[in-house]
């Protein structure tokens, strides 16, 4: 018998939009085209309501929505790009990376459009910016904040901020976002990354236990990556190891984490069998539209790539039969 389509969702990274003309990376190697991200993103979203196989329920935004450059009118940009996401016929569930916080304060995020907390399906930890949600029966998904513990988040007089800065003593470059000199996963220890704290690892673990009992398959986003080989190690949470170790000790519902950061993108499959998928960054694509469109069916979800993004298919820890 053929498998059920249940339920479908887009996701998207990286668009970092501006009202500029196109620049570079931070190394200058890589081009950004900042006004042609934002028509990207509306053909990412024209496909999305066009879509003749089943149109998508929500949109999971990886973060970096609009570009540190934008300052002091980054209100205006992310309207702009919100305008764009408002003609998506459903939720978006947005996660925050390191351009969010170059444009604004994590109290200004926390009452912001992009403060997916509050949405439909959400369950949110209060003062949090990590929630979860139940966009159906049988599929669990985790909103990471890999920013929780970092400079950019957290008061410079913070408790936070003074554990951020122990993160970082391992760098010794005058610009802590260089990793000159930092080898292997080591090249994590820069500033625009960040950690999650001891008390967002809990709620990880108490939700994927809570996942098993319900057998509900799970997907965890997060903006940047925990497992190396899938992302650039440069692009790795600081505690990537321990996110990991509490991710692969669920295996059992663990199907795919999804990130961005990494504007090249990438893949690799853990050794407990979960999927850790890098979207490609939508800013540095002038050609193409990278988005992501996943089919979930009884037995299997298929995730179809736009442009740069990954096509593949990733086996379902629980069989759904719910419509």
């Amino acid at each position: 018998m053929e498998s059920k389509l249940i339920l479908s969702f887009g996701a998207i990274a990286d668009i970092q939009y501006a009202d500029i003309e196109d620049g570079y990376n931070f190394a200058g190697t890589r081009e950004r085209y900042y006004r042609t991200a934002l028509r990207m993103l509306k053909r990412a979203i024209s496909s999305w309501n066009n879509n003749d196989k089943r149109k998508p329920s929500f949109v999971l935004q990886l973060g970096d929505i609009i570009d540190g450059k934008n300052k002091p009118i980054s209100e205006r940009a992310l309207n702009s790009v919100l305008g764009e996401f408002a003609q998506f016929d459903g939720p978006v569930y947005h996660i925050w990376g390191n351009h969010e916080y170059y444009n604004f304060s994590r109290k200004f995020l926390l009452d912001s459009p992009i403060y997916s907390g509050l949405d439909k399906n959400v369950v949110p930890v209060k003062n949090k910016a990590y929630y979860m949600c139940v966009p159906h029966p049988q599929l669990r998904i985790l909103a990471l904040d890999c920013y929780e513990i970092s400079h950019l988040a957290c008061l410079k007089d913070s408790e936070d901020y003074k554990l951020a800065s122990r993160y970082l003593e391992i760098n010794a470059n005058e610009d802590v976002n260089c990793c000159k000199g930092l080898e292997g996963t080591n090249a994590r220890f820069v500033q625009y990354n960040g950690a999650l704290s001891t008390e967002q690892i809990d709620w990880i673990d108490k939700n994927l236990t809570e996942a098993e009992q319900m057998k509900q398959n799970v997907i965890v986003i997060g903006h940047c990556g925990v497992c190396p080989g899938s992302i650039d190690s440069s692009c790795l949470c600081w505690n990537a190891p321990e996110v990991l170790q509490v991710l692969q000790s669920h295996s059992s519902c663990m199907v795919a984490y999804l990130a961005g950061h990494d504007h090249f993108g990438g893949m690799a499959c853990d050794d407990q069998g979960i999927m850790h998928i890098t979207f490609p960054g939508v800013v540095e694509n002038k050609s193409e539209a990278d988005f992501g469109t996943f089919y979930m069916y009884e037995d299997r979800l298929e995730l179809v790539g736009n442009g740069r993004a990954q096509t593949l298919t990733l086996r379902l820890r629980y069989m759904s039969g719910i419509s």
